[in-house]
């Protein structure tokens, strides 16, 4: 169910639109398939149905919706190529970062990432997924930002909504779970140890073994 919009702050009604649409259709509470009605949804979120329109056209141009002709708009689920896509793009550009993270991290956010492994094994022993999955997201905000480069931390979190939800299904495996773990706590010991080759090399790695998990279990990358 979509929510009625707060139309109190600053932000376009398209944009505050398309925020809630996006974050439904990630979320999995827009499910792939589910047809969207612009005339429903613009009653759902109490507006007109212009910014509607033009929220449906960025979510179109972003690859989450699409126009079946004769039918209507439909939520499109990702296949196979789109998550190796947008995985590829990960590695590309957390790789990157993690370069320049070895050079600047400061030795304050060393010992936050060390302590934050600790909770990560905390809570991956108790199969915490969803606090196991915030801790993550914590720690590669800290290796990020680290990095000290504004647009290239900007492009990187572009694309934190998909990663949340992809981690969200690859962290439920408890064997995966421990391996990623491990990936972590070798990545923070290689950026603490300056070691700028061997740190990209493991982000890659990590990255192609959580891609590697998601399309296993959604069984070779049929449409969710």
């Amino acid at each position: 169910m979509l929510q009625v919009l707060d139309l109190s702050g600053l932000k376009p009604i398209r944009e505050l639109v398309y925020d809630e649409l996006r974050g439904a259709i990630l979320s999995g509470d827009l499910k792939a398939g589910e047809r969207l009605v612009e005339s429903e949804v613009a009653s759902q979120m109490k507006v007109s149905r212009t910014p509607v329109r033009e929220a449906l056209r960025m979510l179109e141009m972003e690859g989450l919706i699409e126009y079946v002709p004769r039918k209507g708009i439909f939520i499109r689920g990702f296949t196979r190529e789109d998550i190796v896509e947008i995985y590829s793009i990960r590695s590309a550009l957390e790789s990157a970062a993690v370069t320049f993270s070895v050079s600047n991290i400061s030795p304050e956010e060393v010992s936050a990432l060390r302590d934050l492994l600790l909770e990560m094994q905390d809570l991956t022993e108790r199969a915490d997924v969803p606090g196991l999955c915030h801790a993550t997201q914590r720690l590669n905000d800290i290796l990020v930002q680290s990095c000290r480069m504004p647009r290239l931390i900007n492009l990187i979190s572009t694309y934190q909504d998909y990663l949340a939800r992809f981690r969200s299904v690859t962290l439920a495996s408890g064997e995966r779970r421990f391996a990623a773990l491990r990936d972590h706590e070798a990545i923070v010991e290689a950026v603490a140890e300056k070691d700028a080759e061997k740190a990209q090399e493991l982000v890659k790695r990590h990255l192609q073994a959580a891609l590697e998990e998601y399309l296993r279990v959604l069984g070779g990358g049929d449409r969710e």
